[in-house]
């Protein structure tokens, strides 16, 4: 699986921050946080804990070039995120993903 056909889906939600101080790319928070979930996290510090675990996976298909977002920075984004832009992109893209690539998501659900 490519990030790229996740990232053409997500592309359109506007990121709601001031672009000079990011240091986490929307793409890359929306990547860990909807991968943690399916995974079965529940809340913010699970999916920063889910990052840490399963890093070298992830940066297969985002950077995290500044390492992994703390849970409260994940928390931030994604409470800021305007929830009629997001719900329908994300459907749409999760959908494509998981039904091409359904393999892909299986490193999720084993323990390291």
């Amino acid at each position: 699986m490519s990030a790229n056909t996740l990232f053409e889906h997500f592309s359109s939600i506007d990121d709601p921050r001031q672009q000079g101080k990011v240091q986490h790319p929307l793409f890359d928070i929306l990547f860990l946080t909807i991968s943690a979930v399916i995974a079965g996290c529940q809340g913010w510090e699970e999916i920063e804990d889910f990052a840490h675990d399963k890093l070298s996976w992830l940066r297969k298909f985002i950077a995290l070039s500044n390492g992994v977002p703390r849970h409260d920075t994940i928390a931030r984004v994604i409470s800021r995120i305007d929830m009629t832009q997001f719900q329908p992109v994300s459907l749409n893209g999760c959908k494509a993903v998981v039904n091409s690539q359904t393999a892909v998501w299986l490193p999720l659900m084993e323990k390291d």
